[in-house]
C-alpha cells in the first residue's frame, strides 16, 4: 500500500474552480481490475489501468489507502470526464460523486 505524497499540481484552467490535486501512486480497484491512481483531490481522481472505459459512464472504484491506523479503503462512485490512451495504458479522469469509508482491512 502507498500513502498521498503531499506534491500539489496546480489546476491548469484558471475560469474553472477546482480542489487542490496532489500527484500520488494509489492502488485502486474496480470490480477484478486493478489500477493506479496518479492524481486525487476531493472532488476527482486520474488513473491508469488496462481496461476500457466509455467518457460520461458512472463508474464504482475502490482505492486502498495506508493510514497511521492501518490500512483503509474507500468505495468512490464517479462519472468518467476524460479518456485518453497513453504507453499503452488507459488514463480515465473521473468526477467523484459520492464516497464512503469501508474501514480497516
Amino acid at each position: 500500500m502507498t500513502s498521498v505524497n503531499p506534491k500539489k499540481i496546480s489546476a491548469s484552467s484558471p475560469t474553472r474552480k477546482r480542489a487542490e490535486r496532489f500527484q500520488t501512486k494509489l492502488p485502486l480497484s474496480i470490480g477484478n481490475t486493478k489500477g493506479s491512481i496518479q492524481n486525487i483531490s476531493a472532488t476527482g481522481a486520474y488513473f491508469e489501468m488496462d481496461d476500457d472505459h466509455s467518457l460520461g459512464s458512472n463508474v464504482s472504484f475502490v482505492i486502498d489507502l495506508e493510514t497511521p491506523g492501518g490500512k483503509m479503503q474507500v468505495q468512490c462512485q464517479g462519472e468518467i470526464v476524460r479518456v485518453q490512451h497513453k504507453d499503452g495504458k488507459l488514463g480515465v479522469a473521473v468526477k467523484i460523486i459520492s464516497s464512503d469509508l469501508l474501514g480497516a482491512f
